[in-house]
């Protein structure tokens, strides 16, 4: 924010056409020392959520990592993250669907098919507003996003079943 107003600034200077040059590299300058400093708090804020993320796997924490586990907790299962993850399911139970054409998804739709009826369990769980522990919204967002996750892994029709099982177990608190 400093530096959007910073470069409204060094804009309003364009009222003299002396001061044009000078106004545009300087507004040109603070625009993207901005940009700059978002994107390292991007960065910043994304290393600290995956730190988070290890404690809240871990399970028992001690004192001093307390505050920061349970900022990533409350956060995960916030009713927003909640939605979020329940749309995901909901997504992947409609790609599911035999009246959709194959398409160039890793999903390993045979495997899926089979698990149908745990997936639409997982979404239910998600939106039955009752509360839910961090650690199974980890497993649950890994389950959807991670590329080695058994949702797209060779052995789907294996391990699928049991992570689905496992993500359910827990969700609960």
């Amino acid at each position: 924010m400093p530096f959007a107003l910073l470069c409204a600034g060094a804009l309003g200077f364009e009222a003299e056409p002396r001061l044009w040059p000078i106004a545009a590299v300087a507004a040109t300058f603070f625009a993207a020392a901005g940009t700059l400093r978002a994107l390292a708090a991007r960065r910043e804020l994304a290393a600290l959520r995956r730190t988070a993320d290890r404690l809240v796997l871990a399970g028992p924490r001690h004192a001093e990592v307390d505050a920061l586990a349970a900022w990533r907790e409350r956060e995960l299962t916030s009713p927003a993250r909640r939605r979020s993850l329940q749309r995901e399911v909901e997504r992947t139970l409609g790609a599911l669907s035999p009246s959709r054409l194959p398409s160039a998804s890793p999903l390993r739709r045979p495997a899926a098919r089979r698990n149908v009826e745990l997936l639409r369990l997982l979404a239910d769980r998600l939106d039955d507003g009752r509360p839910v522990a961090a650690r199974g919204m980890l497993l649950a967002a890994g389950l959807f996003h991670d590329a080695g996750s058994p949702l797209y892994s060779e052995s789907a029709d294996a391990v699928l079943p049991r992570a689905l099982t496992r993500v359910l177990g827990a969700l609960e608190p």
